[in-house]
């Protein structure tokens, strides 16, 4: 009779056996397929971290652009006041000349 019980439990003992095996197996292919899912995130990131470090240098170049651009504005705004005093100057020297002529028409119509 000793004979009979041991064969089921070894019988039990090699399906539990199985059933482990079979479980193991289940979790390396998950453990495959986080591993993958893992390194498409890590790849996910560093495409991300690329992208970021490339919108910030074009960041920086478009800042360094618009810099330019301001000090090109400044000195165009420079030069333009220069010619708006240039300007004036000449207009006063016209209206000086001007008084002048009409003063001296004048006189020689008098004479």
């Amino acid at each position: 009779m000793q004979k009979s019980i041991l064969n089921p439990k070894l019988a039990l003992l090699g399906v539990a056996l199985a059933a482990g095996l079979l479980g193991g197996c289940a979790s390396t292919s998950d453990l495959a397929k986080t591993t993958a899912t893992a390194n498409e995130a890590k790849q996910t990131a560093d495409q991300a971290k690329q992208a970021a470090a490339a919108a910030q240098s074009q960041a920086v170049q478009a800042g360094k652009t618009a810099d330019q651009a301001n000090q090109t504005a400044n000195a165009a705004m420079q030069k333009a006041d220069q010619a708006s005093s240039t300007a004036n100057d000449a207009k006063s020297e016209v209206e000086r000349l001007k008084a002048e002529v009409d003063r001296m028409f004048k006189k020689t119509m008098q004479k």
